[in-house]
């Protein structure tokens, strides 16, 4: 793996999921002209969020999303950007409501990665958060995925507020995580709480495990934009973009950032060769402020 041109966009979505592609695709277009490796949208910018986003449950917004889902990598979407990807030599990730193969009434917050081999591969969002619940079936694994840019793994959004997804992902080899976000920020600030909190949680976990992120944000009313290319050591920021939307571009070498984190920066600290596994059991412990979700599934009648 060598230096990588990556682009990541602020993505205005809407429920119209034609419109929505097309504009995606000139985004491809735009970042092929520029040679770019990989280009990164953010959370269900193919198939939306709803008029009201996640903040009201909304049985409207919940059918709108689940009409403009689809398969993957059946689906005509994917299909479509698979053939761009090879077409251009890129690799293609971005966010969308997934229909289940098993159960039609059933959606996912899916990230889909392809690139010039095809369908990569997908990440079921596993945290949801407000009304997610509502429309959405959680996921429950983290893959990593082999690509020519190195090994990559994807999370998505409230996702970034847990740093066990970030590190099981890097503790399986990623070499590069790629978030995809739809962030609020109400005030449209930067000194606005969604803003902090967006900022210090990508950068925390791209210091904590030392490998390079790269973050791709709904922009538009009520949310954050500010799409990132983070590096391994301190989350330093690479590229940063602002409110509205656009697409930014910045080089990075995965593999070299996340050397150089492990052996030169914090006095050749290593954060993940450093770990104490066997310490960590009351991490999955049941415990009082999370009843539900720490019991055994085997369990329960």
């Amino acid at each position: 793996m060598s230096t990588a041109k990556i682009a990541a966009v602020n993505f205005e979505t809407s429920g119209d999921k034609i419109a929505n592609r097309t504009k995606m695709i000139d985004f491809i277009t735009q970042a092929a002209e520029q040679n770019c490796d990989l280009i990164v949208f953010p959370e269900e910018s193919l198939t939306g969020i709803g008029e009201k986003g996640f903040a009201v449950v909304s049985p409207e917004d919940k059918k709108s999303i689940h009409d403009n889902s689809e398969l993957v990598p059946e689906g005509e979407s994917t299909q479509i950007f698979m053939e761009l990807a090879r077409k251009h030599d890129m690799y293609i990730c971005w966010g969308m409501g997934e229909r289940d193969p098993e159960r039609d009434y059933a959606c996912h917050n899916a990230s889909v990665l392809v690139g010039p081999e095809g369908f990569v591969g997908k990440y079921h969002k596993t945290h949801l958060v407000l009304t997610e619940n509502f429309y959405h079936f959680p996921g429950t694994e983290f893959p990593v995925f082999d690509t020519r840019l190195g090994r990559i793994g994807l999370y998505i959004c409230y996702d970034m507020c847990f740093p066990e997804v970030a590190r099981i992902l890097a503790n399986k080899g990623a070499e590069m995580l790629i978030s995809i976000t739809g962030w609020p920020n109400i005030t449209g600030t930067d000194d606005a709480s969604g803003h902090i909190e967006y900022m210090t949680f990508q950068k925390a976990r791209a210091a904590e495990n030392m490998v390079p992120i790269v973050c791709a944000t709904l922009s538009g009313q009520y949310l954050e934009g500010h799409s990132m290319i983070l590096g391994a050591t301190a989350g330093k920021v690479i590229a940063c973009a602002g409110y509205d939307e656009e697409m930014i571009v910045a080089e990075l070498d995965a593999q070299q950032e996340v050397s150089f984190a492990r052996t030169m920066s914090m006095g050749a600290a290593d954060l993940l060769k450093n770990r104490k596994p066997n310490l960590y059991g009351n991490l999955v412990d049941a415990n009082p402020y999370n009843p539900y979700y720490n019991v055994d599934p085997h369990q329960v009648d």
